[in-house]
């Protein structure tokens, strides 16, 4: 069986208690039905007995992966994570005991016709480092693995059909060239691409085989022809509006937020730009805002700008980004877009905090832990696009607003 996957991934070894930041902190710990079945019949140790007592069944929407959970400590870890930050069901009972989740995390598979996808959570710190700091374009790397490692394999998403495999991956191959083309600043890639998934959604098509790079094609005449760059270049900047929206999406999530790393790195974004507590927006603090962009943040990417590119090309290859099809792919880019700017608007106020000791380091951790939170979070992701619906900011030339400086 052949493997596909990030390069980044090759020879990735968890780091285990090493790590910063471990897996089992802020999140709640998903258990898939199979091993749920199997704690519900391990009563015979003091260790069985915990976990018929931590895991609860889901009541609402249950389904095979996401069947029960365990219940968090009050720190907000999972109670079987000990004080050396090891997982004791590891430990005593061995990986297989393991639920799917924390067996597979922070690697996500799925099936295609002829091999296995693997991608990687940047939540994890350890993945975030080696994605992002490559100056190299990412690529993605083919291994092959014996039938009997295949077969124990847990947790793959099973195949699509064919005509959305085939669409999704003509679509995912085009987006990566132009997510990597680095003769266009970030946000022009970034804002071509919405154009080209904006074709796409309303093309009124179903996924086929021969609609995707038809459209592709008609694309690739547009951006010849300079129209679609004309737009690009036409796209307002308004920093007001940026950062009154972004402010907003972090108001709703920081409440909720466990994760101290996030909570360091957006207090450090707010004290930069004067703009913690309930201070409303000024003129002033766009100034900041904008003389941070203009002298440190700008500066500081010209260089390391590789950065946010692996970031965009890793969220795209993780989140199965081109095989939805409709509204939820142009919704994917919406919300793809709102974890960008909001990891640029934090990014500019800790610039503007720290200043001539602004660092990749930082850039990593807020990353990760902004991934972290995020990611899991299906209720920010309905709150963050039903703001945006309510406010009519949801058509290319609003979103242009939340992507270009």
């Amino acid at each position: 069986m052949v493997l596909k996957m990030p390069v980044y991934l090759a020879d990735f070894k968890c780091i285990g208690p090493k790590c910063e930041d471990h897996c089992c902190y802020g999140w709640d710990v998903i258990v898939d039905k199979r091993s749920y079945q199997r704690y519900r019949q391990s009563a015979s140790t003091p260790l069985g007995q915990r976990l018929r007592a931590a895991v609860r069944r889901n009541t609402q929407d249950p389904s095979f992966t996401r069947y029960a959970r365990i219940e968090r400590s009050g720190e907000a870890a999972c109670p079987f994570l000990t004080r050396d930050q090891r997982c004791r069901i590891h430990a005593e009972l061995g990986e297989e005991w393991l639920p799917d989740t924390c067996a597979v995390f922070p690697r996500h598979l799925r099936a295609r016709q002829g091999w296995i996808d693997i991608s990687a959570s940047l939540a994890c710190p350890q993945i975030a480092r080696r994605a992002l700091a490559t100056p190299k374009k990412i690529t993605i790397i083919e291994t092959h693995l014996d039938s009997e490692t295949v077969a124990t394999m847990r947790a793959v998403e099973p195949k699509l059909s064919y005509d959305v495999e085939t669409a999704g991956l003509t679509l995912r191959t085009f987006a990566l060239s132009i997510l990597q083309n680095r003769r266009l600043a970030l946000w022009r890639r970034l804002l071509a691409l919405g154009y080209l998934l904006e074709m796409v959604s309303l093309s009124g098509t179903g996924p086929g085989a021969n609609v995707v790079p038809a459209i592709v094609d008609a694309f690739t005449r547009r951006m010849e022809s300079g129209e679609v760059m004309g737009r690009i270049e036409a796209a307002p900047k308004i920093t007001g509006m940026q950062l009154q929206l972004i402010r907003r999406l972090h108001d709703e999530i920081i409440s909720s937020v466990c994760v101290t790393a996030f909570k360091c790195c957006t207090e450090q974004c707010l004290a930069g730009l004067d703009y913690a507590g309930t201070q409303p927006f000024t003129e002033t603090i766009g100034n900041r805002y904008d003389f941070a962009f203009d002298h440190i943040y700008r500066p500081f990417f010209r260089r390391y700008g590789f950065m946010l590119e692996n970031y965009l090309v890793s969220y795209l290859l993780h989140h199965d980004f081109c095989f939805h099809t409709g509204r939820r792919l142009y919704e994917d880019y919406i919300v793809m877009v709102l974890n960008f700017a909001m990891l640029k608007t934090y990014l500019i106020g800790m610039a503007a905090w720290h200043r001539k000791n602004f660092h990749p380091d930082m850039v990593t951790r807020l990353i990760y832990s902004f991934t972290k939170v995020v990611e899991p979070d299906a209720r920010f992701r309905d709150y963050a696009l039903g703001l945006l619906a309510q406010s009519g900011c949801t058509d290319m030339m609003h979103l242009a607003v939340l992507i270009r400086n």
